[in-house]
């Protein structure tokens, strides 16, 4: 008898336990309705892979600390994820029956098959469902194309792990009133491409984007009796030397694109070093998120005298803000002050932040915050 009663508490309190984890089923369930309506109204995709594997890497790293089997929890949450996602998509559903679909612009530095071009398709497929592309031929196009509303996105190139900085973005990027929004990484993989017959003795004129001779400039002594022809992009390299009708002459671009042009690869990884990849921003007029991942870095620009450099480095170490890239130089109309382009690891509503550029603004220094961004996975 007592055993029986022993069970029936023990059992009751299994049943309080089940209850309240309905009610917070059911409260999650109203949380991503309302999520399903900000990222509707965004253009979000309901979808996002990234924020699934971070949730679930986390809910991994909880199980074992209450001593719960991983897989077991992660069989439990997928079928939550799955409901989310399947709510979400029903709410789109009905949105998208009583209004037409709003596509979202993002301009790139073209033609089709540039390495910037092949960024943003695989970037813009993973986040966006309704998009256009359009393709400029210079950086300062893209910008222009943003700042006149014929674009609601830019994704540009930004460094190289080979090559450094393109100082061209760079300069556009501080002098422009644009936000950076997120940023993404592609593996590069610089051949050598010729029309279908040409020999690699026979060439003598190469063709690509400057950041793309540098990334190979190793390769590029081998040949020294060979003429270096600079073009907008890698993909305008293609397109020029597949209108010709010499077989004396090669480009240097993506092996996938060179099949849209017509082009053989002669040599392939011809980059100086084999991990080559392009780091590219995301940016737009207004700081809008892109995606559900949490911000994570802050880009600053700091107008200052050289003297105080030293002292902004050393508040951000004493409040633990890791610096994750530093580059400076003179501004010429007024050589008194220098101008900091700095990254950090941090968001920028942190109190250690906010508390260090309070600190920084008393010392009648000058800032403009360059957007505080989401880093997506490398495409």
């Amino acid at each position: 008898m007592e055993l029986k009663k022993i069970l029936s508490n023990l059992r009751n309190k299994i049943n309080e336990i089940d209850e309240l984890m309905l009610k917070l089923i059911a409260q999650r369930r109203k949380i991503a309705v309302k999520i399903a309506k900000k990222k509707i109204s965004n253009n979000f995709p309901i979808k996002d892979k990234n924020r699934e594997k971070e949730l679930l890497q986390k809910l991994a790293y909880i199980s074992n600390l209450y001593q719960l089997p991983e897989e077991y929890i992660q069989k439990i949450f997928q079928i939550i994820i799955n409901d989310s996602v399947m709510i979400q998509q029903q709410i789109k559903k009905k949105y998208n029956q009583k209004n037409p679909l709003k596509q979202t612009i993002f301009s790139c530095l073209g033609p089709y098959g540039s390495y910037s071009y092949i960024a943003s398709k695989k970037f813009i497929t993973q986040y966006y469902e309704n998009y256009i592309i359009k393709e400029y031929n210079n950086f300062k196009n893209i910008f222009i194309s943003i700042k006149n509303n014929q674009a609601n996105y830019a994704i540009v190139p930004i460094e190289n792990s080979t090559s450094g900085f393109i100082d061209e973005v760079y300069q556009l990027i501080c002098k422009k009133q644009l936000t950076i929004v997120g940023e993404c990484y592609l593996p590069i993989e610089n051949c050598l491409l010729v029309k279908p017959g040409t020999k690699l003795e026979t060439i003598n004129h190469i063709y690509s984007h400057e950041q793309v001779f540098q990334q190979c400039c190793i390769f590029i002594k081998r040949f020294p009796h060979c003429k270096i022809h600079y073009t907008e992009s890698t993909a305008q390299a293609m397109k020029i030397i597949s209108n010709k009708n010499n077989n004396n002459i090669a480009a240097i671009g993506n092996k996938n694109s060179a099949k849209f042009y017509n082009l053989d690869v002669i040599l392939k990884n011809i980059s100086n070093t084999k991990n080559n990849n392009t780091r590219f921003f995301i940016l737009t007029k207004n700081n809008i998120l892109i995606s559900d991942i949490t911000p994570k870095k802050v880009t600053i620009l700091l107008k200052t005298k050289e003297s105080y450099l030293f002292q902004i480095i050393t508040l951000l170490y004493m409040q633990k803000i890791p610096i994750i890239q530093l580059q400076s130089s003179i501004n010429y109309k007024n050589y008194i002050k220098e101008i900091i382009y700095l990254e950090i690891q941090a968001h920028i509503q942190d109190d250690n932040l906010q508390k260090t550029l309070k600190v920084i603004k008393k010392q009648n220094i000058s800032i403009k915050i360059l957007g505080c961004y989401s880093t997506f996975n490398i495409l």
